[in-house]
C-alpha cells in the first residue's frame, strides 16, 4: 500500500480519538487481550515469548500483552497510530518497539523467529483482494519461526452478509461534558464481497460548546471463513481452527469451539 493508501489516511485521522469508542480503552484493551492471552498460553506460546502484531494500531492488543511479559513488537499502516501506540507505552512504562510497515511486506522489516503472530479487530479485512490477502498471510508466516502461532480476530462476516446487516447500532461512551457517539452506516456491494462503512463520531467536549462531527469512510471484505480457510492453507498455514463468541452459535460448529472474545477467532499453526 503507498504512504496515502486510504486505510492508513482513515487510520491516522482515528488515531487521536480512538480510545473514545470506549468507556474505558484501556479497560477494554485489557480484558479482550486476557482471552487472546489465555488462547496464546493454551497453545504453548508463553511469556517471554516473542509475539508480533502486525496491525497493532494504538496498541490494543500489543501493550496489554506486553504487560503480561510477552516480548512484543507492534507494526500498523497507519503512522500516526504508531505514534500513539508509542505514547501509550512510554505512559505505562511498557518496553514495545512499534514500528510503521504495510502488513503484506511485514516480512521484510524485521525477524523470523517470532512464537506468534497476532492480528486483531477485524484488521485483516481491509484487505480487499485474495492477492493482498495471499501477501499478507505470506509476509506473516515468513515471521514465525516452525510452528509458530497465528491468530487473528475478525467480524462475523458469515453471518453479518447473510442477514444483510446495515452497520453498527450508535452507542455513547463518557459522560456529561465529556462524551462520544459512535455509529457504523455500511453500503454493500451488489455481490456482497465487500461493503463501504461509514464511521460517524460526534464528539462533545468539555469547556466547548455543541457535539464535533466527523465521518470517516472505510472499506471491508466480507471476509467468509470458507475464504479464510483457503487462504491460510495456500499460504503454509495447517491446524486451522474457528473459536466463536460465547453468545454466538453458527450452524455446524463442533463442540468446544468457544472464547470469550468478542469477535470469532481463526487459529493457525505455520508449516
Amino acid at each position: 500500500m503507498s504512504q496515502h493508501d486510504p486505510n492508513a489516511d482513515f487510520y491516522d485521522g482515528l488515531a487521536e480519538n480512538y480510545h473514545r469508542m470506549y468507556d474505558d480503552w484501556w479497560a477494554f484493551a485489557t480484558d479482550y487481550t486476557e482471552v487472546l492471552a489465555g488462547l496464546l498460553a493454551s497453545e504453548g506460546v508463553e511469556p517471554p515469548a516473542k509475539v508480533l502484531d502486525v496491525t497493532c494500531g494504538i496498541g490494543t492488543q500489543a501493550l496489554p500483552l506486553a504487560a503480561k511479559g510477552y516480548r512484543v513488537t507492534g507494526s500498523d499502516l497507519s503512522e500516526r497510530a504508531v505514534q500513539r501506540a508509542r505514547r501509550e507505552a512510554a505512559a505505562r512504562g511498557l518496553d514495545v518497539e512499534f514500528a510503521a510497515h504495510d502488513v503484506r511486506r511485514i516480512a521484510d522489516h524485521g525477524g523470523r523467529d517470532y512464537a506468534a503472530a497476532v492480528s486483531g479487530s477485524n484488521s485483516l479485512t481491509h484487505l480487499l483482494t485474495d492477492e493482498d490477502l495471499r501477501q499478507a498471510l505470506t509476509s506473516t508466516h515468513r515471521c514465525l519461526r516452525p510452528g509458530g502461532l497465528f491468530l487473528a480476530t475478525i467480524r462475523d462476516y458469515d453471518r453479518l452478509a447473510d442477514d444483510n446487516v446495515q452497520g453498527l447500532v450508535p452507542e455513547t461512551f463518557g459522560s456529561g461534558d465529556d462524551r462520544s457517539i459512535v455509529v457504523q452506516a455500511w453500503d454493500w456491494a451488489q455481490d456482497r464481497r465487500t461493503l463501504t462503512a461509514h464511521h460517524i463520531m460526534l464528539l462533545k467536549r468539555r469547556n466547548r460548546e455543541g457535539w464535533d462531527t466527523t465521518v470517516r469512510t472505510t472499506d471491508y471484505r466480507a471476509l467468509r471463513r470458507a475464504e479464510f480457510d483457503a487462504a491460510l492453507k495456500a499460504t503454509g498455514f495447517a491446524d486451522i481452527r474457528w473459536l466463536f463468541p460465547d453468545h454466538q452459535d453458527p450452524q455446524g460448529m463442533a463442540p468446544g469451539h468457544r472464547s470469550s472474545y468478542y469477535q470469532p477467532v481463526v487459529v493457525a499453526r505455520a508449516t
